[in-house]
């Protein structure tokens, strides 16, 4: 008898679909039970309803044109006018008109690097992504500041919109996570001094609330700065921003470093690495991959927060479109001022949203 015997491995084969009509699983998410079909009639009525009064409102009826007030003479229509008149303040703020090819550059470096980071591989190491997300506000800082060479000066005062928030957002994000990663190693070490300080300083701040944060940072901090110190209320904020959400970074990359099994520490010690090898070369590659969906996460919610800037008279995008509500030639009806937070509304949601899909993309791939 002859025997046959496969010298290759079979390659692995995904399972076969399970094939269930669309209507089947329309009906099963909108009407499993008689109750939950009825609440789903009476919601998609609701939708129905609303959905046409706010289609009315920002499309059939919107004003489209003009530069003042008196192209939205009543409110029965969105005023998207004063969106696009004012385009220059709620994206860059007052920054000099001939010099803003700087900013164009900044916003055309971030969307090439963010299309990158979308669009790479998922094998791809993510310390370069964490790098790049290291080395660009750095980069923009000194961009749109200049002062140095052919670049005229220009200071944060005069940043504003977009632009702005663009900027804190990344800064914050730099400045948070080496300072977390370095909380959350401290609260693991051996020196009772070195965690009860770091536990201290994260329990502490995750117990405040931000916006009492920014007022410290706003109004109390200069109280305390030496004689001759002057740091500008753009530094303070951002330092705020970064010492609130490294706290909350601490406590997400402690989590990724309670992941990583103690035997495998054990083993390094066995091959004769010494604490910190292990640590750069076992621990923290496993942990900060464990960690990156919830780093996604402090970035949106860093996005979110930059809207407290306006309360403390930071020009954010938030402050950019309540100051040209409030401009000479847009005091008019309230209208105005509710288009421009719809407007904010739909940016906000777009941006976030689109990074809730991409955390939960990196959480399937993990």
């Amino acid at each position: 008898m002859t025997t046959f015997v496969r010298q290759q491995l079979i390659a692995p084969r995904e399972l076969p679909p399970v094939l269930v009509p669309a209507l089947t699983r329309w009906r099963q998410a909108w009407f499993p039970t008689p109750a939950m079909g009825l609440l789903s009639l009476v919601l998609l009525a609701l939708l129905l309803v609303f959905g046409w009064r706010f289609v009315q409102w920002a499309f059939v009826h919107a004003h489209w044109r003009g530069v003042d007030s008196d192209a939205c003479p009543n409110d029965g229509g969105a005023c998207w006018a004063f969106i696009v008149a004012r385009w220059k303040p709620w994206l860059v703020g007052d920054y000099p008109s001939a010099q803003l090819w700087r900013a164009w550059a900044c916003f055309a470096a971030f969307a090439a690097f963010w299309t990158w980071v979308v669009r790479r591989s998922h094998e791809a190491s993510i310390g370069n992504v964490l790098m790049g997300f290291l080395a660009l506000p750095a980069a923009f800082f000194l961009l749109l500041l200049g002062g140095a060479g052919p670049l005229p000066l220009v200071p944060p005062t005069r940043w504003g919109g977009l632009l702005l928030t663009l900027v804190v957002t990344l800064a914050t994000f730099a400045t948070a996570l080496p300072i977390g990663l370095a909380l959350a190693l401290g609260r693991r070490s051996r020196m009772p001094v070195v965690r009860w300080l770091s536990a201290s300083f994260v329990e502490g701040m995750r117990a405040v609330p931000l916006l009492a944060v920014l007022f410290i940072a706003a109004t109390l901090l200069p109280m305390f700065l030496p004689s001759g110190w002057n740091v500008d209320l753009f530094t303070r904020a951002v330092a705020a921003f970064a010492l609130f959400n490294a706290a909350m970074a601490a406590e997400v990359f402690r989590g990724g470093l309670q992941s990583v099994g103690r035997g495998q520490l054990e083993a390094a010690t066995t091959v004769g690495l010494s604490d910190f090898a292990a640590l750069r070369l076992i621990v923290l590659p496993q942990a900060v991959r464990a960690v990156v969906p919830a780093l996604v996460n402090i970035m949106i919610a860093v996005i979110k927060e930059t809207t407290l800037l306006s309360v403390i008279g930071v020009n954010d995008l938030l402050g950019a479109v309540e100051n040209g509500a409030k401009s000479p030639g847009w005091v008019g009806e309230s209208n105005i001022l509710t288009s421009g937070h719809v407007f904010l509304a739909a940016a906000y949601l777009a941006v976030c949203y689109s990074l809730s899909r991409y955390s939960r993309r990196l959480e399937a791939t993990r």
